[in-house]
C-alpha cells in the first residue's frame, strides 16, 4: 500500500512538473470541487510568483523526496530481540 501511495504522488509531483516546464498553468477552466479549485490557485500562485522553471523544479524535487522517503523508512526498521 505503501508503495501504490508513493507511485502516486510522485506521479502528480512529474505532471505538475512538466505542465509546470511547458508553461500550463492550469487555469483553463474551473472546477467546482473547492479542494481541487484551491489546488488549482495554489499552483497558478507558485507560477505567477516564482516562475516556470523554479516551480517544475520544486515539484521535481518534491516527486524524488517522496520515493527517497519511502524507501529510506523501509531501511529504519531494526529488528528487536
Amino acid at each position: 500500500m505503501k508503495w501504490l501511495v508513493t507511485a502516486f504522488l510522485a506521479l502528480v509531483c512529474a505532471v505538475l512538473s512538466f505542465n509546470a516546464f511547458v508553461g500550463n498553468d492550469l487555469s483553463k477552466g474551473k472546477s467546482s470541487n473547492r479542494l481541487i479549485a484551491m489546488l488549482t490557485d495554489i499552483y497558478t500562485w507558485l507560477l505567477t510568483t516564482l516562475g516556470a522553471m523554479p516551480t517544475a523544479i520544486l515539484f521535481a524535487v518534491c516527486g524524488c523526496a517522496i520515493v527517497v522517503a519511502a524507501i529510506r523508512d523501509g531501511r529504519q526498521r531494526t529488528k528487536v530481540l
